[in-house]
């Protein structure tokens, strides 16, 4: 694993071997179970910006430790961190072993479509073509109706041309690379389907009531920051869906 201390006070850099303990959180900064299509970048640089701002307002640090995502609910159980940044769904097993932070950013499946088209979710879709990435696990959306015919892509914008072409209808993509082209490349030609068709997001994770004053400190810090818009313009700069 990799550590990196994230420590700001005020407007400098300090030593956070004169402050607190700093809180440590591991994450797989590779997104291994996200379909990001080369956005890693962005979130991660999201996500350092983020934790500098609460580091800020609430003089609280944190440790960042780098691991593999198959070892990160592994490692929190032995307690070699205080906390995961994970795109974990909050199902009730697993609500029965961690606790879940509000949403930092969404992460799940959505629906996009013709600009012109009206159609509101996938129950209008009856009898239409809908495309999905092969591999991307997306396809599960679409074995929900027998009426909807799916048609596999292995390319994003082959896919989206197909719906700007009157070929598809549809398309399942994931949330960030589905913001980056609708909002640039297609934004005259296409739109995205609210709300996502999953409740995936990016969250802070900890062991079932343990480090609950970390997760209060995060959940009122991202409070905070939705009612003063510093979440949203943090969002626009890595060019993330907001």
């Amino acid at each position: 694993m990799k550590k990196i201390l994230l420590c700001i006070a005020t407007f400098f850099l300090v030593s956070c071997a004169e402050e607190s303990k700093p809180y440590s959180i591991a994450m797989d900064r590779n997104w291994f179970s996200l379909a990001l299509n080369g956005q890693e970048a962005n979130l991660n640089g999201f996500i350092n910006d983020l934790l500098l701002e609460i580091t800020k307002e609430k003089k609280i640090y944190f440790e960042i430790i780098d691991n593999n995502f198959d070892e990160l609910t592994l490692d929190l159980k032995k307690k070699k961190y205080d906390a995961i940044l994970s795109p974990i769904e909050p199902y009730n097993f697993n609500k029965a072993k961690y606790d879940f932070s509000k949403d930092i950013i969404k992460t799940g499946f959505v629906l996009i479509t013709s600009k012109k088209a009206n159609y509101k979710s996938l129950n209008d879709m009856s009898n239409k073509h809908v495309g999905y990435i092969s591999d991307t696990g997306s396809v599960i959306f679409l074995q929900k109706y027998a009426d909807i015919f799916e048609e596999p892509y292995t390319s994003i914008p082959t896919m989206l041309d197909a719906i700007v072409n009157g070929n598809t209808e549809g398309a399942i993509l994931s949330i960030i690379p589905a913001y980056k082209y609708v909002s640039d490349l297609y934004q005259n030609e296409l739109k995205i389907i609210k709300p996502p068709l999953n409740d995936r997001a990016i969250r802070l994770i900890t062991l079932k009531d343990q480090n609950q004053d970390l997760l209060n400190l995060f959940n009122a810090s991202l409070a905070e920051m939705e009612n003063n818009n510093k979440l949203e313009e943090l969002k626009k700069k890595w060019s993330l869906p907001h």
